[in-house]
């Protein structure tokens, strides 16, 4: 008898890509024909080494498909398929953060849509963990539907929405998140090369001093005193936090387990044990909340980040569109971040990479609380940019960003882009701006915004010099200046002679 197995994300209400190829994969006997069956549609893959591939041809979206895939006398039937808009969200703890846990969540659980959907990856780290803790809850498809809508990623719920508020057909995302982690984790081995070795050489040498004999155990430990600790992610932290005896704990053996070869914090690990079990989905794009791990080494961040998402956009054999979340405002939690280096570089790879773009979050930070609880305005930035640049609406969709700038006097006049009708302060005056001349601070200037002009004014500006302007240079800021559609002025820093 023929035997077909799927990847766990064929299932029973999955959302497939609508109007480019369907990619269906599985493993069968050896030598087997693969028939596959969807609205009308078939193809027929056979099996080599195991496994088969095929490629339906594409099709306009719908909802209460059937897909069979058959070989002789087995047929495996998964319903209620719908074709739409797929997106694959990933990143770290802010993407992975869940719906039940954002501000608006009583709000955002009244929806009731069964045609915006998630899947969440199952959160495995090394090959047999699947076999060592409880997923009966995750990987499978979820629809937004009453007190299920709690489990989406709330950025990725926020985002689906949206789309589907617009563009009117079904959306599904594909969360492949895991918390604290670097985008190395994502990543494989043959594109941590150069600089990037540091990642692989700094796991051999922690590895190197484990005790490979318990390794296993101890970290089984680990992830089950993990997984009992009691954690509210709804209950913003309002003052730098102090871990109890038991996090405490918890955390010092994390710190001697990080780079185990167990781990999900090594490099290339989750590539391995989560991202390839979902390629090559089909999908229109992924959008990215990540970065806050890759702190420490911020000076080798875009050089991995251009990294990851080549060796992506390999794997899907196409030039994936990515959508960014530039960091958030944020101070301290536990220790002290500076996340202003890391917003650099997140803006500078919309202009040395195609097809990556940057929605701005500086408004929604928290000064000690690195999850910010308003999810609702990441997802719809993000979904603006999705609408403007991949589906080619006509709408605003970038923050304001700085054109040119020049010096009158005791003036100064910094003007934008991307301002729609105009800008707007919704503050007294614009927030956390410094004026520098010759890197001596300019005392109290007054600033105000106009049209697409923000105006310095300070008498000191009539002196000689290098005048410098910084706005929202600062691990924590408060960014209180808008474009028409709602969007923040994104951090800059201006020179003038």
């Amino acid at each position: 008898m023929n035997e077909i197995k799927l990847p766990l994300i064929f299932q029973y209400g999955m959302v497939l890509q609508r109007r480019r190829p369907i990619c269906i994969w599985g493993r069968a006997t050896e030598g087997s024909e693969i028939t596959v069956q969807l609205a009308g549609e078939s193809a027929i893959a056979v099996t080599k080494n195991g496994e088969w591939k095929t490629f339906l041809p594409p099709m306009e979206a719908g909802t209460g498909f059937t897909l069979r895939i058959s070989s002789g006398d087995c047929e495996i039937a998964i319903e209620d398929v719908a074709i739409g808009e797929v997106w694959l969200a990933s990143g770290q703890s802010n993407m992975e953060f869940l719906l039940r846990d954002d501000a608006d969540a009583a709000s955002a659980a009244l929806t009731e849509n069964a045609d915006i959907r998630c899947f969440e990856v199952p959160k495995i780290s090394y090959p047999g963990q699947e076999n060592d803790r409880d997923y009966s809850a995750v990987g499978q498809w979820r629809k937004a539907i009453g007190k299920e809508a709690n489990y989406f990623s709330a950025v990725g719920f926020y985002f689906a929405k949206k789309l589907h508020q617009e563009l009117n057909v079904p959306v599904g995302v594909i969360n492949c998140t895991w918390g604290g982690t670097s985008a190395s984790v994502f990543m494989a081995e043959e594109y941590l090369t150069g600089k990037l070795k540091f990642y692989l050489d700094k796991a051999k040498e922690a590895q190197s001093k484990i005790d490979h004999d318990s390794e296993l155990e101890r970290f089984k430990s680990l992830q089950k005193n993990m997984d009992a600790l009691p954690i509210d992610n709804s209950i913003p932290n309002l003052a730098p936090l102090h871990l109890d005896e038991g996090m405490m704990e918890a955390m010092g053996e994390m710190t001697l387990l990080h780079q185990s070869v167990y781990s999900p914090f090594r490099p290339c690990g989750l590539y391995e044990t989560m991202l390839k079990t979902i390629v090559p989905y089909s999908l229109s794009g992924v959008i990215w909340y990540q970065g806050e791990s890759d702190e420490p080494y911020a000076d080798l961040y875009e050089e991995l980040l251009q990294a990851m998402i080549t060796n992506w956009r390999d794997l899907w054999h196409e030039a994936l569109p990515f959508i960014l979340v530039q960091l958030a405002s944020f101070e301290c939690m536990v220790e002290p971040l500076n996340f202003v280096p890391i917003r650099a570089i997140q803006e500078n790879l919309t202009k040395t990479m195609d097809k990556v773009w940057l929605i701005c979050a500086m408004d929604v930070g928290m000064r000690y609380d690195i999850h910010p609880k308003k999810k609702r305005p990441i997802g719809e930035r993000l979904a603006l940019q999705a609408l403007s640049k991949v589906y080619g609406h006509p709408i605003l969709a970038d923050s304001p960003t700085v054109e040119g700038c020049k010096k009158d006097g005791s003036n100064i006049y910094i003007r934008f882009a991307n301002c729609g009708d105009g800008l707007e302060c919704r503050s007294d005056q614009p927030q956390t701006v410094e004026v520098k001349i010759n890197d001596n601070a300019v005392n109290e200037p007054k600033i105000s915004v106009l049209d697409n002009v923000m105006q310095v004014f300070s008498p000191e500006l009539e002196a000689d010099g290098v005048v410098t302007v910084e706005f929202c240079q600062h691990p924590y800021c408060e960014d209180t200046v808008y474009n028409s559609a709602g969007l923040p002025v994104l951090p800059f820093i201006c020179h003038l002679e």
